[in-house]
């Protein structure tokens, strides 16, 4: 007894240590849906079918039969990944069994075969009418189950096997999958808030862009690389006289508009944030791919040609922008320079960018 109680236990380690991996890497995927990438649910199959493949490794022996709970990693894979984790999961587990299973190997990939096919099927049914995770999982786990006696039944007999090995497997299923469903949901919850909480902390709380902090650690990743990048420091012209005529709600929304062209017009390998205030900054790490200049040229017409929609009125905006390449100076000079640069376009009479060229 005390034997079986240390095997399940360390069952139940297994899944939360990989379960919590699996997680953590994920954080920034989660949650897990049925719509979510398929390569996100791929690799949650993956996760799963590594977590079945312990499971079967680390069977509990009961009346000299070998009781496992693969059972509880493909129910998982259903109810967050859909299809596409079912199958990942599955393939693994029947390729296992396959390595193990020496001369019966090819009857029991066809029953398992049969068994992963009928089981995946009878999921994306209840998937449909089911929406409440807990009751989908336990549908789940009981198809699981009644698949398993199924095939207890219709294989070789055993003297009592309802009694002496299928009450057994089912009372440690049902609570092995209530532990098992609880800490997924448990540490699903955990990483979607630690992932969201990490969001808020490199994010700028208006305009959803990258904070300082980021925009200093991009530019040191870059330096250290000694990388050819460049920066673009933006500054909305005339931006104290919007908050002072139409209040600080509607500069807000102007903030938030710009931000969005910014993000619009620069590709994704560029780090487009807030510098502060009305300031906003454009860091390029390759300006061999990217030219600074002639993307703060594109910018400063667009922000012109894209005018702000209020409710009565379209209300014109226009920006400066100070432009630097980096040539192995330290992250903070570049800065100054693109901000000098910035200030010149402001003299030289605003809606428009200047280069640094000394």
């Amino acid at each position: 007894m005390l034997s079986t109680l240390n095997i399940f236990f360390t069952n139940i380690c297994i899944i939360f240590l990989i379960l919590s991996v699996t997680f953590y890497l994920m954080r920034n995927r989660l949650p897990i849906q049925y719509d979510s990438k398929h390569s996100t649910r791929l690799y949650f199959g993956l996760a799963n079918g590594l977590t079945g493949i312990l499971l079967m490794h680390n069977s509990i022996s009961i009346n000299g039969s070998l009781i496992d709970l693969r059972l509880l990693p493909l129910a998982l894979s259903a109810l967050y990944g859909g299809p596409v984790s079912i199958v990942t999961t599955g393939i693994i587990l029947l390729l296992y069994r396959v390595l193990i299973s020496g001369g019966e190997s090819v009857s029991a990939l066809q029953n398992s075969l049969m068994m992963l096919t009928g089981f995946t099927v009878l999921i994306i049914l209840c998937a449909q009418l089911i929406k409440h995770k807990g009751r989908l999982f336990t549908v789940i786990v009981t198809i699981g189950s009644t698949l398993v006696l199924l095939r207890m039944l219709l294989g070789p007999s055993h003297p009592h096997a309802w009694q002496t090995i299928f009450l057994p497997y089912f009372l440690i299923t049902i609570g092995a999958s209530i532990l098992f469903y609880h800490l997924s949901y448990m540490l699903q919850g955990h990483f979607v808030l630690y992932a969201y909480q990490s969001y808020l902390a490199s994010t700028d709380e208006l305009t959803r862009l990258a904070n300082r902090h980021v925009i200093m650690e991009k530019v040191q990743a870059l330096v250290e690389a000694k990388a050819p990048w460049g920066v673009i420091i933006f500054d909305l012209d005339h931006f104290k006289a919007v908050n002072d005529q139409y209040g600080h709600a509607v500069g807000d929304a102007v903030l938030r508009h710009f931000s969005v062209l910014l993000t619009q017009e620069c590709p994704d390998s560029i780090t487009v944030g807030r510098y502060g205030g009305e300031e906003f900054i454009v860091v390029i790490p390759n300006t061999f791919t990217v030219s600074p200049t002639r993307l703060a040229r594109q910018l400063v017409q667009s922000v012109t040609d894209t005018p702000f929609v209020m409710q009565d009125h379209a209300l014109t905006i226009t920006v400066s922008a100070g432009v630097a390449y980096a040539k192995n100076q330290a992250a903070g000079i570049v800065f100054k320079q693109a901000d000098t640069a910035l200030y010149a376009a402001k003299d030289n009479g605003r809606n428009q960018f200047m280069l640094y060229d000394k």
